[in-house]
């Protein structure tokens, strides 16, 4: 499940390029957000607004970083690839939109 969660996160950085990098290990995993993919510009007010878009949708997740521009995913041990979808579908949606 894991394995398919990650390869979706970067199926996200490919389509959008706020999406500055795609990491963790197992299930705690997290996306950084960037303004610009060369010079790696911390984009925290995006990251503010991706995080309650997301909250909107029903969707809750962790903010992190030093900046506040890393989106923490750390789902339970029961988590279903239905949920995973769920998630890769809702940040799809509000990635889109912003």
């Amino acid at each position: 499940m894991a394995g398919n969660f990650l390869a979706g996160l970067e199926k996200l950085k490919a389509k959008h390029e706020i999406i500055g990098d795609v990491r963790g290990k197992g299930l705690m995993l997290g996306i950084e957000l960037v303004k610009d993919r060369k010079t790696k510009e911390p984009a925290k007010a995006e990251c503010a607004q991706v995080v309650e878009s997301c909250r909107d949708l029903g969707l809750l997740l962790g903010k992190g970083g030093l900046w506040g521009q890393t989106i923490r995913f750390a789902p339970p041990m029961c988590v279903t690839k239905a949920d995973a979808d769920f998630i890769l579908d809702v940040l799809g949606t509000v990635l889109s939109s912003t």
